[in-house]
């Protein structure tokens, strides 16, 4: 009976040296994780993503799709963003232009589409237009270019995106296989679907249609909502295809450490566009702004 109370007792101390060790070993990983959060933290703030500045600034644009018969020709800015994110967590201002907004491009003699200029001279010519003291005198260091396969590719890597579709969308193009079928009423789209929201422009009958506003309404939508799930659980777990997917159909100037940055920053979104009146000039559909309105929500947006 002895022998037996000194091998149980033998044991439980065999068990409790155990637990002592994983529970030492589980301190020190702790510590561990803990100094190199705090040495991550140290690294972010002694080099921050955007050196001095208080806010990014970033230009959006989203390309119309490739000509049927050339897909290699020129493609126009179908999306036209201005972002604002401030890097004090204190929130994001989104600023759509109209595609149809009537300018002089830089150095060109004669009046415009503002979408016209991504065609004519990439980001850089789209960047200076936007720049021009006559327009929103926007400084945009930065910028991100997608299309419809980006927006398709990073949806489904999120696992779909839930938005507000405001009327019933249903039209069909056999010719381009563009076929769009969505109820009014909050709903999840998958990347498919959400190409055709950003997309429609009217229905199969004409009697509902979408002009350039609302068009930029549904563009921030959709920018919104994906921000939204890539915030909650299943979409941080889902974060590194989504990442992939990215880079794969997009092309940007930002470092992964600025993108980073971003994701963390861009919430408090308030969403705006340069006012406009659309009307036609010599046969050609133009909206034209009022700049000056625009310059003035640009500049709140900085402070």
């Amino acid at each position: 009976m002895a022998q037996q109370a000194k091998k149980r007792t033998r044991k439980r101390s065999s068990c409790l040296g155990c637990l002592g060790c994983c529970g030492r070993l589980l301190l020190l990983l702790l510590a561990c994780l803990a100094v190199l959060a705090g040495g991550g933290l140290l690294w972010y703030y002694v080099n921050p993503p955007f050196a001095a500045m208080p806010v990014a600034t970033v230009l959006i644009a989203g390309l119309d799709e490739p000509p049927k018969f050339n897909s290699s020709g020129p493609r126009r800015s179908d999306t036209i963003i201005l972002c604002a994110v401030h890097m004090d967590g204190s929130g994001t201002t989104l600023l759509s232009v109209p595609r149809d907004a009537r300018v002089r491009l830089p150095n060109r003699r004669r009046y415009d589409k503002i979408n016209a200029a991504y065609a004519i001279g990439k980001i850089d010519l789209l960047r200076r237009t936007l720049a021009a003291p006559d327009v929103l005198a926007a400084d945009l260091p930065y910028h991100l270019v997608i299309d419809s396969e980006t927006v398709r590719e990073v949806v489904d890597a999120l696992g779909g995106i839930t938005v507000d579709v405001s009327v019933a969308m249903h039209y069909d193009d056999h010719w381009g296989n563009l076929h769009i079928h969505l109820e009014p009423g909050e709903q999840r789209l998958t990347g498919e679907q959400a190409v055709g929201y950003l997309r429609w422009r009217k229905n199969n009958d004409g009697r509902i249609h979408s002009d350039d506003f609302s068009r930029n309404q549904r563009q921030r939508a959709l920018l919104m909502a994906i921000s939204q799930q890539a915030r909650t659980p299943d979409g941080l777990l889902r974060l590194p295809r989504v990442y992939h997917a990215f880079r794969k159909h997009s092309y940007t100037n930002f470092t992964t450490k600025q993108l980073l940055a971003l994701a963390l920053h861009f919430h408090n979104v308030r969403s705006a566009a340069v006012p406009g009146v659309a009307s036609n000039r010599r046969d050609i559909s133009y909206v034209y702004c009022d700049w000056a309105a625009g310059r003035k929500i640009w500049q709140e947006a900085l402070k």
